[in-house]
């Protein structure tokens, strides 16, 4: 379905570090976990893998050290064909997320951003360049002149580009004008407009500042339980999520804008592309892990 599109992703490649645990513990409080174990992560490597999952050819640029966990991600990015040709291999510390999940599947996560705070923009640019992809995808996990120049490079050169806005924090929008979609999710519409999406009022001030700041085609909102709302310009649509069982919710945000991205760019239809998001989404929630969590095209399909 999405064979012949051929995706680069810029962005952060992590060792996750998952703990387990009934509830997390008050200041002070001493409680038993229950079980922690290691996933390959990071953002950036996350929606390279659902992208590859779901057919297109990918390439990851980014940075990892020469350490055990460096190698050990860059041999799971082979194992999934992605091209790892745009990954330096010289930093200093390799990213880390700690991710704290509690007995309803909700996460909260740190990020030691190790050497992908250091990739260098010409060589992460370089490499877009050269791999000549027809869609970008790029997160805040790494530096921001990173993202700025990888995206106003994609756009001067006519590539479909979508920013997803993770983790939150505050963010020069305006450094990079006319992206084709900018997607938050609620934390993250927060940190850059100081508004929380919590209504529909609230959803559509957000959306607009977010639109009148990045001036990118669409802006879409992802509101977790409450599934995703769309922006363009003039009108505010909300698309419902799919009831699912949820186990964990770590990289579902990665996974909902890989399918959406793939999606927009085949059929240049923003409902069809954030409903098929919405699928990717209810699937990823369903299961345990970040990349681990990704689904096929064929599963997608099925619901």
């Amino acid at each position: 379905m999405y064979k012949n599109i051929r995706a680069a992703v810029v962005g952060s490649i992590n060792m996750d570090l998952i703990l387990n645990m009934k509830k997390v513990p008050d200041l002070g409080e001493n409680l038993l976990g229950t079980n922690y174990g290691y996933a390959n992560g990071g953002k950036g490597a996350n929606q390279a893998t659902a992208l590859a999952n779901l057919g297109a050819s990918v390439r990851m640029i980014g940075k990892v050290a020469d350490d055990e966990n460096g190698k050990a991600l860059m041999e799971n990015l082979k194992i999934k064909d992605i091209d790892v040709s745009g990954i330096d291999t010289n930093g200093s510390q390799t990213g880390l997320a700690v991710i704290i999940l509690d007995g309803e599947g909700r996460n909260r996560i740190v990020v030691y951003e190790g050497a992908n705070a250091e990739i260098d923009k010409d060589c992460a640019v370089k490499s877009l360049v050269d791999y000549k992809p027809d869609l970008l995808l790029v997160q805040f996990e790494t530096n921001e002149d990173v993202v700025v120049g990888c995206v106003n490079e994609a756009i001067k050169n006519n590539i479909t580009t979508v920013i997803d806005c993770g983790p939150a924090k505050a963010f020069s929008l305006e450094k990079m004008q006319g992206a084709d979609i900018i997607s938050p999710n609620e934390s993250e519409t927060e940190a850059l407009t100081g508004i929380y999406p919590d209504s529909d009022e609230n959803i559509l001030k957000a959306s607009k500042i977010l639109k009148e700041r990045s001036r990118a085609k669409f802006v879409v909102l992802k509101l977790g339980d409450r599934g995703c709302a769309v922006y363009d310009g003039e009108e505010l649509k909300s698309l419902p999520p799919y009831k699912t069982t949820v186990v964990d919710t770590t990289a579902a945000g990665d996974c909902f804008t890989g399918a959406m991205a793939l999606e927009y760019l085949k059929s240049g239809d923003i409902y069809t592309a954030c409903d098929m998001g919405n699928k990717a989404g209810a699937i990823a929630v369903s299961r345990m892990g970040a990349e681990g969590s990704m689904p096929t095209i064929e599963e997608i399909l099925s619901i």
